[in-house]
């Protein structure tokens, strides 16, 4: 199956960020990520066997998590990833903590992690037909991140599906 860490909102969360967005996202065009799929992503781990799920629960054991305060002030829109995402003006020294904890652990148990520098943020919209280099959000959006979660993605035809299958609180 394939999944990814992340950084879980509630759905009321989620909702926000879609309402809050709706209007600087439609003129880009292209697909607009359903509410419920809305997330920050930490580490992408790919196709895993099932059977090697409970060593990611090993570890998520030995993480020292923190609460996670993130400002999302602006979009931006990404022409290599064709994609338009919301973005912190600044990323709190807990997320990156957390990343390089999380890193760390998994390399230890085995899993192979993207080698790409991590820039957080949540995906908004794919395959835009017009591309802005950065929006302003305002007022901008508030989230307290509290939950952590490993999530499956399933591919169907009308899009992936995102679907936690573990949660944490941090």
């Amino acid at each position: 199956m394939r999944l990814f860490f992340a950084l879980w909102p509630s759905a009321t969360t989620q909702q926000q960020w879609l309402s809050s967005t709706d209007s600087l996202i439609k003129p880009l065009g292209g697909k607009q990520v359903p509410a419920n799929n809305l997330h920050l992503t930490l580490h992408f781990l790919g196709e895993i066997d099932g059977s090697r799920t409970s060593s990611l629960q090993r570890v998520v054991d030995n993480l020292q998590p923190q609460l996670i305060h993130l400002q999302f002030d602006k979009i931006e829109c990404w022409r290599k990833a064709d994609l338009a995402c919301l973005r912190a003006n600044q990323e709190p020294p807990a997320l990156a903590n957390l990343v390089n904890q999380l890193g760390k652990g998994l390399q230890q148990a085995g899993f192979s992690i993207e080698k790409r520098a991590f820039k957080a943020h949540v995906t908004l919209a794919r395959r835009l037909q017009f591309c802005a280099e950065q929006l302003p959000v305002w007022p901008s959006l508030e989230w307290q991140a509290d939950t952590l979660a490993l999530v499956r993605s399933r591919l169907t035809p009308e899009g992936s599906v995102y679907t936690p299958v573990s949660e944490w609180q941090l």
